[in-house]
């Protein structure tokens, strides 16, 4: 008897097609395990908008600190005025910009986490076993 194990974190549609192409599995299996990866792929993509978001974020952070070394410079200046207001415009509108990204985090998040809640139990249902 050959045994051979395949971890479900490797698994792609390409390694699906080649099981299926060559007898290792059933089509039902082959369907039972495209799911999986279609569900590990909204995981996945769900992770990179939170990922993008945090990038937003930090970019944001960044350009605030610039901002706040540009305003203390402005001690004395006759431009002072009118580049304090300009800035503090800038950083109220950034915060709403923060705020909105952090909310989307959130939500992405709670979204990511179902979706992961949702893979762990096709995985934790999923039984396969042929024989060749």
């Amino acid at each position: 008897m050959l045994q051979s194990d395949f971890q479900l974190a490797n698994l792609d549609d390409a390694r699906i097609a080649v099981f299926s192409k060559n007898g290792s599995i059933t089509p039902d299996m082959a369907q039972a395990l495209q799911k999986i990866a279609a569900q590990k792929a909204v995981v996945s993509k769900l992770e990179q908008e939170m990922e993008d978001r945090q990038k937003d974020i930090d970019r944001i952070v960044a350009d605030q600190a610039r901002l706040r070394e540009n305003m203390k410079a402005l001690k004395g200046s006759s431009e002072e005025k009118a580049l304090i207001q300009r800035y503090t415009s800038q950083l109220d509108q950034q915060e709403t910009q923060l705020d909105s990204l952090r909310k989307t985090i959130q939500n992405t998040e709670a979204q990511r986490d179902q979706a992961n809640d949702q893979l762990q139990t096709m995985i934790a249902d999923l039984q396969l076993e042929t024989t060749l």
